[in-house]
């Protein structure tokens, strides 16, 4: 644990010399044969080489995650306040609900942070705030308020949702008027870019483990060669899919059930792919995963890691949890602890944790995590198949944060998290939400409550409530509970809607 947030380390066991000099030898041949990866003699002062108790600015930049959807994306900025320490600056493209602030503060016991918001700016007006590095710097105030602090040994890093191009610009911005030393815990802008790539983590876990380390999958560039491989795919699975290689949470998946293609010419499923990709705002030319479809998956175990900078400490491992996926997408809606054999969890382990490593040779520094999903008929005998590496902070990794912080170790609170959808929240207030849940809202200062809410602008937005609940033991099964408070706050709503 160290003393600026919690990194916990759970790894049921560790790497042996041979397969860190593995995971070395690998990472070497992805340098030679990708030189970008290498970060820019311009931005590497700002690499991370050592973490301290020094303030950081929190920025959630979306800018380099493709999403498919236009709706306001800005919500995802919020959930860098639960790993923001007292101190701490935290950015959003809008102004802090103080009510929400103060329960973190108070309740949570999470500390003071500073909020900072820039004012809109002409020419990023269209974006939903989602450039967030750019919009920081083009805003005189907040632009002035980051320089003084820096120069004032009040602010250090730069602790970014992930390693875009736009952060680390940022603090080569902040560094040049500043003249003081900056530095971002993230990955450099190539490596970022390489680790969220779907296709690029395909070829890199056959690698490693092999070819049915993954399930078939094939990297295409255009409709006619996605076509031509989803054929050949036939008799591998029932479900096949197409996949944006950058897109994050579902949202650049295309599931095709194989019946639907089994009979089809070429010429005929290339015009079902030109007619269905357009809606993932696809071009010819762009980069397409063509693979299975796992429809038999028993669990999809997400492994969290932290990885410190240069390569004297390890990758630590902070927990494996199940997730909960929602619809033919695969939409993350929650997760729980993973209850796995002991030889299962070992393998998950070290296959991650060299997975790890090979990205911290790379330059990577900071949060990283990878999705998997089991397949099969029970844990004993399940074929386990990596999906994708998420290369930035996620919807598991900052509540696991979140209970680090609380509890000192997630481990010794059971709790599980889920994302309600309640119709008409979207017209309530933090504080409203808040005090229909009353006395079951979770208090650090008395220990009483089961009940932490997270993110209140995904219900301003989305009409979604992200809620974490305590759990007397691992065992116990929320979805009652969940029910329970996703109809006590319908029922606000409903109120709420009749007495205006």
């Amino acid at each position: 644990m160290n003393d600026w947030f919690p990194i916990v380390d759970h790894a049921c066991c560790h790497l042996t010399k041979d397969q860190i000099d593995f995971a070395d030898r690998v990472a070497s041949e992805l340098l030679a044969r990708h030189p970008e990866l290498f970060l820019s003699s311009l931005l590497s002062p700002f690499k991370a080489t050592e973490l301290a108790s020094s303030p950081s600015l929190h920025l959630d930049d979306l800018s380099q995650i493709r999403r498919i959807n236009d709706a306001d994306q800005s919500f995802f900025q919020e959930r860098a306040r639960v790993r923001a320490v007292d101190g701490d600056f935290l950015a959003t493209s809008w102004y802090a609900d103080e009510a929400y602030e103060k329960y973190c503060r108070d309740r949570l016991g999470l500390g003071d942070v500073h909020r900072i918001a820039p004012r809109p700016n002409e020419e990023l007006k269209h974006s939903n705030g989602v450039h967030l590095a750019e919009a920081l710097w083009k805003d005189r105030q907040t632009r002035r308020e980051l320089v003084q602090a820096i120069r004032q040994n009040d602010l250090r890093y730069l602790h970014p949702h992930m390693g875009s191009h736009s952060v680390w610009h940022l603090a080569l911005l902040l560094h040049q008027t500043s003249h003081r030393p900056l530095q971002v815990i993230g990955a450099p802008p190539e490596v970022t870019h390489f680790a969220n790539d779907k296709g690029e983590f395909m070829r890199l876990v056959q690698r490693m483990f092999g070819p049915l380390a993954t399930p078939p999958g094939h990297v295409v560039w255009n409709t006619a060669n996605a076509a031509r491989r989803l054929q050949e795919l036939k008799g591998v699975a029932c479900c096949v899919a197409v996949k944006l290689p950058n897109a994050a949470g579902g949202e650049g998946n295309l599931v095709f059930a194989m019946q639907q293609i089994r009979d089809q010419s070429l010429t005929e499923v290339d015009r079902m792919l030109r007619q269905q990709l357009p809606q993932l705002r696809y071009e010819d030319g762009d980069e397409l995963l063509v693979t299975t479809w796992q429809t038999d998956v028993i669990a999809a175990p997400s492994a969290q890691l932290w990885l410190p900078p240069g390569s004297d400490q390890l990758p630590i491992l902070e927990g494996i949890f199940v997730q909960r996926m929602e619809g033919d997408q695969g939409r993350f809606a929650g997760f729980g602890a993973a209850d796995l054999p002991h030889d299962l969890r070992a393998r998950i382990t070290r296959q991650c944790l060299q997975l790890a490593r090979v990205y911290q040779r790379l330059g990577y520094v900071g949060r990283c995590s990878f999705d998997m999903v089991l397949i099969g008929d029970d844990f004993d005998s399940a074929q386990m198949q990596f999906i994708e590496c998420n290369g930035r902070w996620g919807g598991t990794s900052l509540p696991m944060t979140l209970m680090n912080r609380i509890f000192g170790d997630w481990k010794t609170q059971p709790f599980a998290t889920r994302m309600l959808n309640v119709p008409g929240s979207n017209r309530l207030s933090f504080q409203e939400v808040l005090g229909v849940i009353g006395d079951d809202a979770y208090d650090h200062r008395r220990k009483t409550g089961d009940v932490i809410l997270m993110n209140p602008r995904r219900m301003t937005l989305r009409d979604e409530v992200s809620i974490v609940v305590l759990k007397s033991n691992w065992a116990d099964c929320t979805d009652g509970r969940f029910t329970e408070l996703t109809d006590r706050i319908a029922n606000l709503a409903v109120k709420d809607c009749r007495s205006e």
